[in-house]
């Protein structure tokens, strides 16, 4: 393939903006081609969640503090939490701010509403958050919060938090596979990292979902393209890709010259080497995929079987 033919296929676009195109379209490919291919060989390590942290029932209210929300805390590699909306349960109503923190700043202000003796929700614009680190959702209202259930407490399910020792596990509530949340109150925010976790949600509920992007660790400051095998071959199959789509604009091209005319035998001979080794590598990459990249896909249990695991 020399450049006297890819400058002359097309003039509308140039030879910089065709490989910049086919090298776009590469990477976007090989994402959506990896993903299948890896249904052969993995299968999701958790499900997807949507839907609420925090009950909706209350007994009584909390008091003696300025701040009241929530605290969630996951290290699930290539983790994330949309949050979408927050409702409260003040016996005010009142216009309040939710701050929210992680361990070292405020990342957003967003103006809450409540309505006395009912939860009141409002919606915002998606937010996401990695699932690396400690979340702050605090409030400090004029009136005081419910003390709701963060979890049912139902099917042998017993509500953990522990830094130290993160407690993932299986309940019928499912957020509690991807992330601890605890209830929080206190005075100080500089020192929130020690305010008291319970098992009460102080008067929030966070709507959002749960999911996992595997390609957050496809392509990091750590990767090593020279020494590592994975990551050299996720390299060569988007570079084999690149080549395809630049062949396929060429021989697509609508307009005529010696060139083309000339190279149409070579050309197809390199698109079809360029996808038979793009298949190669895409096969060797589902199979070899590295389970302690992130925390998102496991190994399939042989013979299709799946191991039941039981509430604890």
């Amino acid at each position: 393939m020399t450049l006297r033919i890819l400058d002359n296929t097309d003039n509308s676009t140039t030879l910089w903006e065709k490989m910049t195109r086919a090298r776009e379209n590469a990477i976007r490919t090989f994402q959506t081609d990896l993903m299948m291919e890896l249904t052969n060989y993995k299968e999701p390590t958790r499900k997807r969640f949507t839907g609420d942290i925090g009950g909706k029932s209350f007994t009584r209210t909390i008091s003696g503090s300025t701040y009241y929300g929530v605290r969630m805390y996951s290290d699930i590699r290539g983790g994330k939490f949309i949050l979408r909306g927050v409702s409260l349960i003040l016996n005010s109503t009142e216009a309040v701010n939710l701050l929210i923190y992680d361990e070292y700043d405020l990342l957003y202000t967003i103006p809450l509403t409540s309505e006395a003796g009912r939860p009141h929700r409002t919606d915002i614009a998606d937010i996401e958050f990695n699932l690396d680190r400690n979340y702050y959702f605090l409030i400090s209202p004029v009136g005081l919060p419910y003390s709701n259930k963060l979890t049912c407490g139902c099917g042998g399910y017993k509500w953990c938090f522990c830094i130290d020792d993160p407690c993932y596990r299986i309940s019928r509530d499912r957020w509690t596979e991807w992330a601890m949340v605890a209830g929080v109150y206190g005075d100080d925010l500089t020192a929130r990292e020690d305010w008291p976790t319970v098992r009460e949600a102080s008067g929030m509920i966070l709507h959002g979902n749960f999911t996992c992007n595997i390609f957050d660790a496809l392509c990091t400051d750590d990767s090593d393209f020279v020494n590592n095998e994975l990551d050299a071959a996720m390299a060569w199959a988007i570079l084999y890709k690149t080549g395809e789509f630049l062949t396929n604009y060429i021989m697509d091209t609508g307009e005529v010259s010696r060139y083309n005319l000339l190279g149409t035998e070579a050309l197809n001979e390199n698109r079809m080497y360029y996808n038979k080794r793009y298949a190669v590598l895409m096969d060797w990459i589902a199979q070899n995929m590295d389970d302690e990249r992130n925390d998102c896909l496991k190994c399939k249990s042989p013979m299709g079987l799946r191991r039941r695991t039981q509430l604890i």
